[in-house]
């Protein structure tokens, strides 16, 4: 449908209801003609009156500006007529000049509330035609009601050619056939059918999918959300669906997943390197301690046998780092996550108790290494714990998980180096856990007193916990 149909439609939907407003307007106008000419008294009662408002509702209900007009003309000529028709009356004047002020006063009123009518449709198609999402709207039976200019921008189609249709052409311009939309989806109540994966956000479903049929034929990543619409009474009357480009987005995803693995071999390789170069340089410290018998040349090549292990630590620290942050957070159950960890330590004689159930996290998914971490360190023997607890309280700048011990606790002396980099004695890999956990903004420290146990408190923003 081009433009020239549109208008030929538009022109003849005119005449046809100028013709029924025409053809009611004489029909209701001679009846009361001729009930008055075979003397009927009935003609000036107000009841017989009544079919006289249908011609002007419906002139000011579908020409709101020339409604009033209508009404105005149409009153001027019942009056008129009624007046040199009808047999003398003492309230004729009255009666006829009455009634043909409420058929004025009627006509005004349907065209006051047709204009408010037009202008909440206007601004609502203004509103959707300037979203900057590609948006389109369908009715109850799947016709095309709003098709805005970010989506003719994306697709090539323009709305004079696709206001009306329906059978899915809408889906023309991503898949080159027609097919159902999540907005379909809406109205049917079957969101898993036709788009996967689908997720629900609130009242919306969420989908993303690659089309082939966009820029240019080059292909695209898009995302469709779609929501229902609702009349007063909440009942579905159409569906209305935004289409966004995200195929940069995915692009830099990719790209950025393909550099970190890139990175991870590289890293990997000089790992290796260097694990080899100290092989040989450990072998030659071990020979010049057997060769040398000097004090000065023996704490020489201490000195050196202390830099090459501070080199084999910090390689050691990098193999460990190498798989973080390479994977999107996610939401994760605290208490799954605890008891993953749990079955894979040692516990001896001591005991753990965590109290996080339906608690969830929204954290890199190396979480478990966290949790590894704390856990170690309160089973080293030197920490003499017998029981670990895990809770958590919510407070209002967030949710504060707490991994505790009943053992020795931190030495005041100790806790701002916790979380720096070591290898070794009490502290072991929290600085691991301290970045892990700062991939999606949550901190960690330590609040124990010492002789009573430690315990750390992990600081969960508002936004990123939540309750299942």
């Amino acid at each position: 449908m081009n433009i020239t149909d549109i208008q030929t439609a538009f022109v003849a939907d005119t005449r046809n209801r100028t013709a029924i407003i025409a053809g009611l307007a004489v029909l209701t106008l001679g009846g009361n003609l001729l009930a008055m000419a075979v003397g009927a008294p009935e003609g000036l009662l107000p009841l017989p009156a009544l079919p006289l408002t249908i011609p002007i509702i419906l002139a000011g209900y579908w020409y709101p500006r020339r409604g009033l007009l209508f009404a105005a003309c149409f009153a001027a000529i019942y009056a008129v007529t009624t007046t040199l028709l009808s047999p003398p009356s003492s309230y004729l004047i009255y009666t006829t000049l009455l009634r043909a002020i409420l058929l004025v006063l009627i006509g005004g009123v349907v065209a006051f509330l047709a204009t408010k009518l037009r202008e909440s449709e206007q601004q609502m198609n203004q509103i959707i035609e300037f979203l900057p999402d590609a948006t389109f709207a369908i009715d109850r039976e799947g016709r095309v009601i709003a098709w805005n200019r970010a989506i003719e921008k994306m697709t090539g189609v323009q709305k004079e050619a696709i206001l009306g249709r329906g059978d899915y052409e809408y889906a023309i311009p991503f898949y080159g056939e027609p097919r159902p939309l999540l907005a379909n989806r809406v109205l049917e109540g079957e969101p898993g059918t036709g788009h996967s994966p689908v997720t629900k956000n609130g009242d919306a479903l969420v989908s993303e999918v690659y089309t082939p049929h966009l820029r240019g034929g080059r292909g695209a990543h898009i995302r469709f959300t779609a929501t229902a619409l609702l009349d007063r009474s909440e009942r579905v009357t159409g569906a209305i669906e935004s289409i966004r480009d995200v195929n940069d987005e995915v692009m830099t995803e990719v790209a950025l997943q393909n550099a970190s693995r890139q990175l991870n071999i590289l890293t990997g390789i000089l790992r290796t390197d260097l694990a080899n170069h100290l092989a040989v340089l450990y072998g030659h410290l071990s020979l010049g301690v057997m060769k040398f018998d000097d004090p000065e040349i023996l704490s020489f090549i201490n000195d050196l046998n202390d830099a090459a292990n501070g080199i084999r630590r910090r390689i050691e620290i990098s193999r460990e780092f190498r798989d973080i942050g390479t994977s999107p957070p996610a939401w994760i159950p605290v208490q799954q996550t605890i008891r993953k960890v749990a079955a894979t330590l040692s516990f001896g004689g001591v005991t753990l108790d965590a109290w996080t159930e339906r608690l969830e996290i929204f954290a890199d998914p190396h979480l478990a290494t966290v949790f590894t971490h704390l856990f170690e360190n309160s089973l080293a023997p030197e920490t003499k714990a017998s029981r670990i607890v895990v809770t958590y309280q919510l407070r209002p700048e967030g949710c504060a998980i707490i991994v505790e011990d009943d053992g020795t606790g931190i030495p005041g002396a100790e806790k701002k180096n916790l979380f720096v980099q070591k290898t070794e004695s009490y502290g072991h890999g929290l600085f691991l856990a301290h970045e892990i956990l700062a991939i999606t903004g949550i901190a960690i420290c330590e609040t124990g007193a010492f002789g009573t146990g430690a315990r750390f408190e992990i600081l969960v923003p508002s936004e990123g916990y939540r309750i299942v």
